[in-house]
């Protein structure tokens, strides 16, 4: 452990400044991730139903159930502070884990602890890690998987462990560790630096292990039918690919560019950190393990740039890669003076950046005027019928004549963490015809304030909460 200080000492602080603004600071649940997760893992809890998601009593078959059911027995069952601090502060011990990992996972290649400590400095400190860690998300737990399997996977159960977590997470996205180990070992293998026998026990190990994890799709295919292979397989999956959907738009580049935003100059010097691994590979100055490891995380960055659905935290696997190429930038010139002057530099920067960022100050929510309309209503209504606004209104009807909305687009509203703190059945309509015909019977309706005919007679009740008016009839 004493030779390993530097991390430790960096990863206390780090562990101990997040935590503290989450104790401190704590925030309602935001729109949307944060919202789905906690509401679709409480009612998994409540309803006894654990083989997907629920979402206001109906099956959610986009996601595995894994993390929605991590975060819902935490809100059911930790009793010692809020759900808003307890699921965060969870997510934040898994982003430490993470980084843990990042420093043992690069270590292999640098067999440098300063060096590895810089790489976990640069990925700790980029805005969409720093925002991950502070959320309830999924998508820490992928990047978990992904680094643990490799890690462990010389141990069939320990990294089936691990891959476990990264595909009950985010499903087939998951077995991407599973196609790099096949690659690296097939090029092993023509290159005769692995024998027949050992990739023939490769082979068998990540067949197993995938063919183990096919059970449950086989499982939910026998339970939901044609009903989860449309959701899961064709809309969450490849339709994400093909398709821009739910209004996920963005440049070719959406990517690069995004990269380039979050790592700042260290995008530039891992541009170069790769170059110069490539011409050492070719010259055979590194070997290909260190290959492997060097350009384990690219190859999911490449995919994101050919998929057409741009959503900014798909990047976040993406980040440790781009941090080791950085450092590595620095590292292949093998001399201490270029270390230790990158590494001045790099503390003077994340210094620069967090006062600039004030991170600490940071909040990714705070309470919305919907926010208190859900709690207003809580005690005064059993159900609430919301009527979209007409610019989401007309937003989703062209997305739907293009054909770029799944089965659930329509299923959150504007808002789902109404839902979660409003504790009861909120009914979301995107046409005025089905909200009339349900707003003649008695209830508690929600209108924007630019669908005034709905509250211009003085004999109803209703109180404003910023654009949302409360309706009780």
């Amino acid at each position: 452990m004493k030779k390993h200080w530097p991390v430790i000492i960096f990863l206390s602080i780090f562990f101990v400044l997040i935590a503290s603004k989450l104790i401190f600071s704590p925030t309602p649940f935001f729109d949307w991730d944060e919202s789905l997760y906690v509401q679709t893992g409480k009612e998994m809890i409540e309803q006894n139903k654990f083989l997907m998601p629920v979402w206001q009593r109906t099956y959610w078959l986009d996601k595995p159930p894994l993390i929605p059911l991590i975060y819902g027995a935490i809100t059911k069952f930790v009793f010692f502070a809020s759900p808003e601090i307890t699921t965060r502060i969870f997510s934040l011990f898994m982003s430490i884990v993470i980084l843990i990992f990042v420093y043992v996972f690069y270590n292999r290649v640098f067999k440098d602890r300063w060096l590895s400590t810089l790489t976990v400095a640069i990925t700790a400190f980029t805005p969409l890690f720093l925002q991950r860690a502070q959320t309830v998300n999924l998508d820490i737990f992928v990047l978990l998987g992904w680094l643990g399997y490799i890690l462990f996977f010389n141990n069939f159960f320990v990294s089936f462990f691990f891959l476990f977590i990264a595909v009950m997470s985010k499903s087939l996205i998951g077995f991407y560790p599973i196609a790099l180990i096949f690659i690296y070992y097939l090029y092993r293998f023509i290159k005769k630096e692995v024998k027949l026998e050992e990739f023939k026990q490769v082979l068998m190990k990540i067949f197993l292990q995938s063919f183990i994890l096919s059970w449950w799709y086989l499982a939910m295919l026998g339970v939901f039918g044609k009903e989860f292979f449309w959701q899961h397989i064709i809309e969450s999956h490849f339709r994400r690919v093909t398709s821009s959907i739910e209004f996920h738009f963005g440049e070719r580049t959406f990517y690069i560019t995004l990269a380039a935003e979050q790592m700042g100059r260290f995008f530039y010097f891992g541009i170069i950190g790769g170059i110069m691994t490539l011409i050492g590979f070719f010259k055979n100055k590194i070997s290909s393990t260190n290959v492997f490891y060097s350009f384990y995380l690219l190859f999911w960055f490449i995919f994101l740039n050919l998929t057409k659905t741009k959503i900014f935290w798909y990047f976040y696997p993406a980040i440790p890669q781009f941090a080791f190429l950085a450092v590595t930038s620095i590292n292949l010139y093998n001399k201490k003076i270029f270390k230790i002057i990158f590494g001045i530099f790099l503390v003077i920067f994340l210094f620069n950046q967090s006062y600039r960022q004030n991170v600490l100050a940071i909040s990714y929510s705070k309470p919305e005027p919907y926010y208190n309309l859900a709690l207003y209503a809580k005690g005064r209504c059993q159900s609430l019928d919301l009527l979209i606004n007409k610019t989401s209104r007309e937003s989703f009807a062209t997305l739907d004549k293009l054909g770029l909305l799944i089965t659930t687009t329509k299923w959150w509203g504007e808002h789902p963490s109404m839902v979660y703190y409003f504790g009861k059945k909120i009914n979301f309509y995107y046409e005025i015809k089905d909200f009339d015909s349900k707003y003649k019977n008695e209830g508690c309706f929600v209108v924007d304030k630019n669908d005034s005919k709905y509250f211009s007679d003085l004999k109803i009740k209703f109180k404003q909460f910023g654009d949302y008016y409360l309706l009780m009839k």
